[in-house]
Parts: structure tokens; C-alpha cells; sequence
């Protein structure tokens, strides 16, 4: 308790996690441990040891307010709730809790995000022009179904490329993802596109680790395109945090082609938040497999706490074929 108090949250689950392990049925151990990885941002984690508890103690009311903290903590309020009705209405904590949920908005759960870009090409190119649409459901912190369509016109042509996907929490810090999409009549998106992926916590707290990993198999028109991007993100202090990938590409031909792509991102108020990036790795952005050299960099800025503003300007120096200067502008609602 003394190590979870003072901030030490994975001391208190190591040695909470060998208290429960030696006598599981100690509930007032499992209460502990379930409010060390609540603090640790660990929601699969603190749900079991606050469900342990109450199976050995029915009646014990903190772990029944952790169940609460935990829906609370998912966006399910209407969950939290109902665990507290299980409460004594004389519990403080649990009135307290009760107050806070009454004052606080609904959770969104539904995001809108629109996207629009403008392309400058150097030489006799046309320029590009970009849209796209994306909107996702989020059925709790863990689980959500989304779906994305993009609209594309360059050299003159126009592609349309749709995609779903869904998301959720595998084990405690470790979520995965799958993608599939396709092209309307495809000129240089591809025909059919599945992805996968997912990320795993090493440790929480301002300087958590995050590995992530990419991994999608894409048929184009000149043939099959593979790619897997294992990558890092590194936590410095809670405003800033730095984004590492390791870019894999096999192309039509089987041969593999690697690059990477680094991008820092900084809060430096809650409204705003800035990030830069450069990258050199192969791209797929023509139909084909072409080595690009990309810098870019923009602003998102949260107008009200369900609506945020993007700005975004990037340039690529592409092997062969033109040069590109973006510009691109995106809102996103939730609600």
C-alpha cells in the first residue's frame, strides 16, 4: 500500500501479485492489487482482482466501488452505476463517486474524423487532391469497429478505396487490431488490402514503453505488395513522446526494401498539440513501389472537448516521378 501511495505502482503489484498468489482467497490483498493496476492503467488486470475479491467477500464495498472506477474509467458510466447501486448509500467514497459521475459529460462514442489534402507535384504532373471519411464505435476503452473511405484523384484519374476495421484488448496492455479494404475499379490504390497489428505496454506511468507492430498484404495491379513495420513509443514525462518504425516492404517482384520513420509529438498546453516527423522508407502511394524521403510536421488543436482541429504540410522527395508538397486540413467530431 505504501508503494502504490507514494506512486511505485509496479512495486505494489509485485508484491501484492505474491500475496494473492500464496492465498488467493485473501480479499483485502486482491482489493490492493486491483487498485495498484487501476493505477497502472491496467483495466483487464484490476476488473479480475476486484471480481476475486467479492467472490471470497460479496458484501466488500471498495471492491465493488473499484468495479465502478473500472467501468468509469472504460466510458461506461451507466456500468459504474450500477455496481454503486450495490453500495451502502452511506458509503462516502461511494457517494462521492456517485457526485462525480452525475457531473460528468456522457462519453463519446462515436468519432467522426473528415480529411482533405492538397497535393503540389513538381514537373508537368497534375496535381493530387485527397478526401477521406472515417467514423468508429467505440463499444468500451477496449473494443471499438470502425470504417474508412477515401476518395483520390491523381495523374488525372480518380480511386475510391473503402475500409473496415476492428480493435480490442487482448490481455492487460496488449490490444490488436485487423483491417480489410478495398478499391472501386482501382487504377493505383489496391484491388484488396487485409491488415493486422496491435501494440503491447511494457510499463505504464510518464515514461511508458509501447511496442507496436504493422503487418498488411496488398494486391496491386502490377501484383502482390507485402509489408511489416514493427515499431516503439517512448513516453518523456507525459507531454512528449517519441514514435519510432522500422519499415519492411517485400515488393511485386518478392524483393524486400526497408526504411524507417521517426516523429516526435509534444503537448505543450492540454488544447494543443504539436508533432514533426522525417522518414525514409519505401512507399506504395503510386500503385508501385517507389523510395521516398519525407519530412513533415503539424498542429491539432482541440476547440471544445468533443471537436479538434488538424493542420498538417509535409514534402517528399520521391526516387523517380515527381516530387510532392502536401497540404492537408481535418476536423474531428465526437459524439
Amino acid at each position: 500500500m505504501q508503494a502504490r501511495l507514494a506512486g511505485n505502482v509496479e512495486r505494489a503489484v509485485v508484491l501484492l501479485e505474491g500475496i494473492v498468489a500464496a492465498d488467493p482467497r485473501n480479499a483485502d490483498a486482491q482489493v490492493q492489487l486491483g487498485l495498484a493496476q487501476l493505477a497502472g492503467g491496467r483495466l483487464d488486470a484490476a476488473e479480475k482482482a476486484f471480481r476475486a475479491a467479492l467472490a471470497v467477500a460479496p458484501a466488500y464495498a471498495d471492491a465493488r466501488i473499484g468495479l465502478a472506477r473500472v467501468a468509469q474509467r472504460r466510458g461506461d458510466h451507466a456500468g459504474a452505476l450500477r455496481e454503486l447501486q450495490l453500495v451502502d448509500t452511506a458509503n462516502e467514497e461511494a457517494a462521492a463517486l456517485r457526485s462525480q459521475l452525475a457531473s460528468e459529460p456522457v462519453p463519446s462514442r462515436w468519432q467522426l474524423d473528415l480529411e482533405g489534402s492538397y497535393s503540389t507535384l513538381t514537373g508537368p504532373q497534375v496535381d493530387w487532391k485527397e478526401a477521406a471519411a472515417a467514423l468508429r464505435y467505440r463499444f468500451d476503452e477496449s473494443t471499438a469497429l470502425g470504417g474508412r473511405i477515401e476518395y483520390a484523384r491523381r495523374f488525372g484519374i480518380d480511386d475510391v478505396y473503402g475500409e473496415v476495421s476492428a480493435e480490442g484488448s487482448i490481455a492487460p496492455g496488449i490490444r490488436g487490431y485487423v483491417t480489410f479494404g478495398a478499391t472501386i475499379d482501382p487504377d493505383f490504390r489496391p484491388k484488396w488490402q487485409v491488415g493486422a497489428g496491435g501494440s503491447a505496454r511494457l510499463h505504464g506511468g510518464a515514461y511508458a514503453t509501447v511496442l507496436t507492430l504493422d503487418a498488411r498484404q496488398a494486391r496491386f495491379a502490377v501484383g502482390d505488395v507485402q509489408s511489416v513495420a514493427p515499431g516503439i513509443e517512448q513516453y518523456v514525462g507525459g507531454r512528449f513522446w517519441v514514435t519510432g518504425r522500422w519499415i519492411n516492404l517485400f515488393d511485386e517482384r518478392g524483393t524486400r526494401r526497408s526504411g524507417f520513420l521517426v516523429r516526435g509529438d509534444l503537448l505543450p498546453i492540454d488544447p494543443l498539440r504539436l508533432f514533426v516527423g522525417y522518414g525514409e522508407a519505401p512507399d506504395t502511394d503510386e500503385g508501385r513501389v517507389v523510395d521516398v524521403q519525407s519530412v513533415f510536421g503539424g498542429v491539432s488543436y482541440d476547440l471544445d472537448s468533443r471537436t479538434t482541429l488538424r493542420l498538417s504540410l509535409a514534402h517528399e522527395d520521391r526516387a523517380t516521378g515527381s516530387d510532392r508538397t502536401q497540404f492537408g486540413l481535418g476536423l474531428g467530431l465526437r459524439f
